[in-house]
This record gives structure tokens, C-alpha cells and sequence, in this order.
């Protein structure tokens, strides 16, 4: 994405300024040669009118074609066209028609042809001295171009005559032009291998460090942040290599003081379930009984609590292997169903696939999804999950019924010690991300309202025994 637009932002202007270049010189020196071709068909237009004895033509009939007067003009008009570079001289009345043609080609009061697409230009030259037409191409495909001049005697206008002039400058400026965008093609080739050649240099280490940064932010810290070199990227570079060793040190540093604070308080949590226990079987009334019954509950929910603590504390190293999501999916309802026994829960998957996952964690993965899920729904319900395998990723969708996470609240559910339950430490979902990214894996939040959550695990598919996707 960052090349692309780096090549967009170099060849665009570039290519948009010599083509704009291009059509403007080319345009420019196209009407400056028309305009001059012009100018010289019009002074010749006026030249051969007045070496024309006007009253010898308007005696020109019909059938008059091999007359002595005819032949004399039409040779006279001939040579004058072969002296001033004319492709033919036409004389003609636009209500009578041509009366000469120096090439004999269109015979006497046969129509001018021109007429229907010059007629503005004639009515203009009539008016006035002389007038150009546009370029057309002639019968041999040549460019031509036409100049009308108003045909007198005795100071009357009595006709019209035209010039037909070869164009054949203009044909070079058109060759040119297929020059010019020929050699435009070769010089955008050239700046686009270019523009690619540099902008993969530049690019290059920033894509590295973007990949770098997603990696952080999903919590993976286990790869070293790439840095080459003494520029600013260099520097952003060694920057987030020391925010990911920071970040390290201060997750060790966490784990540790939960380690020693859980083993600490674990040895007198003992000695309390111990003595509950002695209290409870030696109790003679039944309130004393019920009040060691408390004691030893609470004391289990702090060894929950501790074991979780422990738990996402230690250090996680994947072993992976061929895993049914089928056969985790039924263990963990089973367990869950059996653990909190107050509302009827159904447990639904619809399709089946292999992971290639630690099974330990994925249990664990599975399991404390499942039970925030379970604990999301007061009345029971169905949870469901949908196994979709793309390439080489297994997808697994876990839907509920439960009341859902509150909007403000979404962007934490994976932190850890975030929580709005009454109980719990809030480590649950934490420690699913913990696993997913020692796993090479992914956890998300899909949606959640009112009607219910989704949560997504993305995980390595396996194809077959023993062997992870490609």
C-alpha cells in the first residue's frame, strides 16, 4: 500500500506534466504551421483570381470541355497550380457549379463537392478578400487543406475560387507526435522501473516496521524489531525495539511479583483450609458447621484466584499438535455444564476441522471463553460455535446468548485485570491472548450487544496427521 502510493505520487505529477507538455507543443506548432499554410493558400486563392479573365468563364457551357477557351484556362490554372506547389485550382459558382477544374477531373456545372462542408468558409471568403477551410483528407489519404477567394469581373463578385494545397508539414507534425508518444511510453516505463526500484528501498524497512508495530500491539513481543542504518527510519526502528524490551522486562517484572506474592500467600491459605476442615468435621451445632462451610469456600475462591494469578505468570511455551476441535468443544461443555449446574446451557458446533495448537492451551483457551460465555447468561441458553477452515487458518466463531459487554468496555476486554464481575481477577481473556500468540494465534471480539457476544479464535489449520499448514 505505502508503494503504491509513493509510485502514484512521483509518476502522477510527473506523467500529468509531460503529457500536458506534450499536447500543448504539439497543439502550439500544429496551429502555428496550419495557420501559416493558411495564410499562403489565401494570398495564392487572390493571385489566381486576378490571372483569370472572369468574363471568358462565365461563357463556359455545359459540353464545352474540348472548346479552345476552355483548354487555354484550364492549362493556364494548370500551370500556375504546378508553379505555386497546388495539388488543382477549382473555379465554380455555388449556384451553377464548377466552371474549371485545372485537373479536368470535374466536368462543366457539375457540383462542387466541398460545398456541403465548406459552405461557411465560401460564404465568409465571399464576404470578404479570402478564407481557409479545416484540414481534410484527400482520396490518397493525404492531409490538404483548401483556401477560397471571392472570383470578380468588372468589380462584381460572380463566383468562387479555390486552392487545394498539400498539408504535408502537418503530416510530420502528426508522425512526430507518434514519435513523441512513443518516446513518452519508453520514459514512463523507464521512470515507472524507477519510481518502483526506489520506492521498494524506501518502503521496504518501513513495511518491516509496520509489521513490527501489528506484532506489538497484538502482544506478540517475541521478535526483535528489524533496524538497518542511520536514517529516521533507523531511528524509529532502535525506538520501538527499546519500547518492545521495555515492555518485556516489565511483563517479567509483573509475572514475577505475582508469582511471589501467590506463592506467599498460598502456604497460610493452606493452613486456613486445614483448620476450616478440622473446625467443620469436629463442629457440635450446626451453625458452627455452616460458618467452617463459608470459610472453606472462600478459601477455595482464593485459590482460584491465586492459580489464576500463577497461571498467567508463568512462562508459555507452545508445543503444538494435531488438535479435533470437536472433541475439545464436547469436553469443555461437559465441564462447564457440570461447574455452574444453575441454568440449563446447550452446547452447539456446527462443523469440525484440526488445529495445530498446544492442546493444553487450546483447552484452556476454549474453556475460558466458554465460561464467560456460560457466566454472560443468567437464564441459560445455547452458545455456538462455527469451525470454518480458509487455506491454511481454522476459524472458530463462539456466539452467545448473554447480555453482552457494554460499548466503552470492549477495547479492555483482553487487558489484563480488567473485569466488571463482582468475583474474579479479570485475567480470564488475558490469558486466552497470552496462549493465542504463543500459539501463532489470534483472539477477537466480533461483536457483543445485547442479544449476545462473539468472540473468534483464529488458529494454524492441520491438513493431516502430524503436520502443520503451510
Amino acid at each position: 500500500m505505502i508503494r503504491r502510493r509513493l509510485l502514484l505520487s512521483i509518476l502522477g505529477p510527473l506523467l500529468g506534466v509531460l503529457l500536458a507538455a506534450g499536447i500543448y507543443v504539439q497543439n502550439h506548432f500544429r496551429d502555428l504551421l496550419e495557420k501559416e499554410l493558411g495564410s499562403k493558400l489565401e494570398s495564392l486563392a487572390l493571385a489566381a483570381g486576378q490571372d483569370v479573365d472572369a468574363g471568358l468563364i462565365m461563357l463556359l457551357r455545359p459540353g464545352d470541355e474540348s472548346s479552345r477557351v476552355y483548354t487555354t484556362l484550364r492549362e493556364r490554372m494548370h500551370d500556375f497550380a504546378a508553379a505555386a506547389g497546388l495539388r488543382r485550382v477549382i473555379l465554380f459558382s455555388p449556384e451553377q457549379g464548377v466552371w474549371l477544374d485545372s485537373d479536368g477531373v470535374a466536368p462543366i456545372g457539375s457540383p462542387f463537392v466541398r460545398l456541403l462542408f465548406d459552405r461557411d468558409v465560401i460564404e465568409k471568403a465571399v464576404r470578404s478578400h479570402a478564407a481557409s477551410s479545416l484540414l481534410f483528407t484527400g482520396s490518397d489519404g493525404r492531409l490538404y487543406k483548401s483556401a477560397y477567394a471571392p472570383l470578380q469581373s468588372e468589380g462584381r463578385r460572380i463566383g468562387v475560387i479555390v486552392v487545394e494545397g498539400s498539408a504535408e508539414s502537418l503530416q510530420a507534425v502528426r508522425d512526430s507526435q507518434r514519435v513523441l508518444v512513443q518516446i513518452g511510453l519508453i520514459a514512463a516505463a523507464a521512470a515507472l522501473l524507477l519510481a518502483w526500484v526506489l520506492s521498494r528501498r524506501l518502503t521496504r524497512p518501513v513495511a518491516r516496521l509496520q509489521q513490527a508495530a501489528e506484532r506489538i500491539g497484538r502482544g506478540d513481543l517475541s521478535q526483535a524489531v528489524p533496524v538497518a542504518g542511520k536514517d529516521e527510519i533507523a531511528f524509529l526502528g532502535r525506538t520501538m525495539e527499546e519500547m518492545r524490551s521495555s515492555l518485556i522486562a516489565r511483563n517479567e517484572q509483573q509475572k514475577a511479583m505475582l508469582a511471589g506474592l501467590a506463592h506467599e500467600i498460598r502456604n497460610p491459605l493452606g493452613g486456613i483450609e486445614l483448620f476450616a476442615g478440622l473446625i467443620r468435621d469436629d463442629a457440635g451445632t450446626n451453625s458452627l458447621r455452616q460458618q467452617a462451610e463459608r470459610i472453606l469456600r472462600e478459601t477455595g475462591n482464593l485459590k482460584r484466584l491465586i492459580n489464576d494469578f500463577l497461571d498467567y505468570a508463568r512462562p508459555l511455551q507452545a508445543r503444538p499438535q494435531r488438535c479435533r476441535i470437536r472433541d475439545f468443544w464436547q469436553e469443555c461443555g461437559e465441564l462447564i455444564s457440570a461447574d455452574i449446574g444453575t441454568a440449563p446451557l446447550r452446547f452447539v458446533l456446527h462443523g469440525d476441522g484440526y488445529a495445530w495448537v498446544d492442546p493444553v492451551h487450546f483447552k484452556q483457551m476454549l474453556l475460558n471463553i466458554l465460561l464467560n460465555a456460560a457466566q454472560s447468561m443468567d437464564k441459560g441458553g445455547q452458545i455456538e460455535g462455527t469451525v470454518l477452515v480458509q487455506g491454511a487458518l481454522l476459524i472458530l466463531d463462539i456466539s452467545d446468548q448473554g447480555r453482552g459487554i457494554a460499548a466503552a468496555d470492549q477495547k479492555s476486554v483482553f487487558e489484563p485485570f480488567f473485569s466488571r464481575k463482582e468475583k474474579g481477577l479479570g485475567l480470564g481473556l488475558a490469558m486466552v491472548r497470552n496462549l493465542a500468540v504463543a500459539n501463532r494465534s489470534r483472539v477477537e471480539l466480533v461483536h457483543s450487544s445485547a442479544e449476545g457476544s462473539c468472540f473468534r479464535l483464529v488458529l494454524p489449520a492441520a491438513l493431516a496427521a502430524g503436520k502443520e499448514s503451510s
